[in-house]
Parts: structure tokens; C-alpha cells; sequence
């Protein structure tokens, strides 16, 4: 009878060991996955920013002028 009862306690703690095993499993890899997204998003902002840059810096001064006057404040005076 206890032999049969610790049977059935060993295969109910397996079972949750398993399951929580693979929770946490699915966790870490969800958070590399988020991480790994997130890495990707800097290397992308970044090299928009470079191209910007690159950009800016082979304009003529009037060209850019021209196209800075739609961001830069107007002033009253």
C-alpha cells in the first residue's frame, strides 16, 4: 500500500519538476528573445542616425538651410 502511494507521490512530483522546468524554460527564452529584439532595434537606430548624419554633412550650406527652416522655430522680432 505505501509502496503504491509513494509510486503515485514520485510520478505527481515528476510531473510538476517537468512542468515547471519547462516554465521557466519558456521564460529565459522569452526574455533572450526580448532582449535579442531589443539589441537589434539599437543597431538599427543607430545606423539611421549614421545615414542622417552622412546625409547632413555632404549637403551645401543653402540646401541645408532650405531644409532646416521647416524645423527650426520661427522667432518673432
Amino acid at each position: 500500500m505505501f509502496t503504491r502511494i509513494k509510486l503515485y507521490a514520485a510520478l505527481v512530483g515528476l510531473f510538476v519538476t517537468t512542468l515547471l522546468a519547462t516554465w521557466f524554460g519558456g521564460r529565459m527564452a522569452g526574455a533572450a528573445n526580448v532582449r535579442s529584439q531589443q539589441a537589434e532595434g539599437r543597431i538599427k537606430a543607430i545606423k539611421e542616425a549614421e545615414e542622417i548624419e552622412n546625409e547632413v554633412e555632404a549637403l551645401d550650406t543653402d540646401t541645408l538651410k532650405r531644409r532646416a527652416t521647416k524645423w527650426v522655430r520661427k522667432t518673432n522680432g
